[in-house]
């Protein structure tokens, strides 16, 4: 079981990363593999034909890249590229799109967003990312994983819809504040990718936590015919007294028109989140009985030193099987210890919290690549981590979430 040490510096309370309305994701440490890939085995349909890129797409860090001048064109756009900064711009149906290689902003009408994969240059050809640019141009994106086919929707049409889209927003986060999963899933789209398992999340998130959320900012980038682009500024605290980071979140939001012409909700993209919980609430140690608290560290210690031996049953066994991420764990641990080996070391961990069903404790560990693929998916750094964890039945305590709030490169 690794050492635990004493914690030298916090870093950095700054983390970016994706997601909706489920508190966090474990795949911060558990992610698959994510080495760019040429799959030829995927289609792209544009508005009902398929198109052809002359080269396979790219999977890269889960996200399609295709060749931007051929993308362009099939979307309506003009195509421009300036060598001197690696800078693709595409303009066209009131949106311009500015993307540069290597660089993981973009610029969508004079704002500046975030890119899960940044565009690459690749056999002598400038690669993109195929959502990204269709949702930036107002364009409905799926991706159908057992046809392997992405499908982009036409391009909206007219000017900017007449209709508010920010009392149609704050409707849905009052639904939200009120715990109201059914105005909720009123307000989403019927083919949203949003819809599935996040239900059973979202329930779970309102049984434990009480989360007032605010909003700061409200901006709609681009709308017309029967899609429109969102973006946000988002503030969620806590307010029944369970630890929760709080945090500050910005956010993409695409909204479609159903079939009967009514607003609904597509997608929604964390593009940062600013967590505000203090260095000293998370340094904090719980007032608890010492066996518990040994029985939570020994819980989090065994779960870095199961990644550490690579020993898969290990790592799965210590999540609780209701976590949001469970099943991501298991397809996506085999892959990382296929692909790599890797070097983890707990520093710190202490309890923050425990209740009779809950528990938080905060950890710092490092992780440093030993041998894998040079352009590997994993980062080597110093992470600190909230680790929630459940009683179970038998009385183990067992990881629900992981909720990464800091990363710091190693030197």
């Amino acid at each position: 079981m690794p050492e635990v040490r004493e914690l030298e510096r916090l870093p950095r309370m700054r983390v970016r990363t994706i997601s909706l309305l489920v508190l966090a994701a474990l795949a911060g440490m558990l992610m698959m593999a994510r080495t760019s890939l040429a799959d030829g085995g995927i289609r792209v349909i544009i508005e009902g034909r398929e198109a052809k890129f002359g080269t396979s797409p790219v999977v890269d860090r889960g996200s399609t890249l295709v060749p931007f001048r051929a993308l362009f064109e099939e979307l309506g756009l003009s195509v421009e590229w300036i060598k001197e900064t690696r800078t693709i711009i595409g303009r066209g149906g009131g949106v311009t799109i500015e993307l540069q290689l290597d660089r993981k902003t973009a610029v969508i009408n004079g704002a500046t967003v975030e890119l899960d994969s940044p565009p690459r240059a690749m056999d002598g050809s400038a690669y993109v990312p195929l959502r990204f640019v269709g949702e930036a141009t107002g364009r409905a994106v799926n991706w159908n994983g057992a046809a392997r086919t992405i499908t982009i929707g036409p391009a909206p049409s007219g000017q900017q819809a007449d209709f508010d889209f920010e009392a149609f927003y704050r409707r849905f986060l009052d639904a939200g504040n009120a715990e109201d999963i059914g105005a909720i899933r009123s307000m989403i789209h019927p083919e949203s990718p949003l819809n599935g398992a996040e239900w059973d999340s979202l329930t779970e998130s309102f049984r434990i936590y009480d989360t007032a959320i605010e909003l700061g900012q409200f901006e709609v980038l681009q709308a017309g015919g029967s899609s429109a682009l969102l973006r946000t500024v988002e503030t969620n605290v806590n307010t029944n007294g369970l630890f929760y980071p709080d945090n500050r979140v910005k956010q993409l939001v695409h909204v479609l028109q159903d079939k009967n012409g009514q607003w609904k909700i597509y997608d929604i993209e964390r593009l940062e989140t600013e967590y505000l919980v203090s260095e000293e609430a998370l340094k904090a140690d719980a007032d608890i009985d010492g066996a518990l608290r040994r029985k939570l560290l020994d819980a989090v210690a065994a779960h870095i030193g199961a990644l550490e031996a690579e020993d898969f049953d290990g790592v799965v066994g210590a999540f609780d099987p209701s976590a949001p991420e469970f099943l991501l764990t298991r397809l996506s641990l085999r892959a990382m210890f296929f692909y790599y080996d890797r070097d983890y070391e707990l520093e710190h961990a202490n309890v923050i919290q425990a209740t009779d069903a809950e528990a938080f404790v905060y950890a710092v560990h490092t992780v440093e690549t030993i041998e894998g693929p040079e352009d590997g998916a994993f980062e080597d750094g110093r992470y600190g981590s909230v680790y929630h964890l459940k009683k179970q039945a038998d009385g183990d305590w067992k990881i629900y979430e992981i909720i990464t709030l800091s990363t710091e490169p190693l030197k």
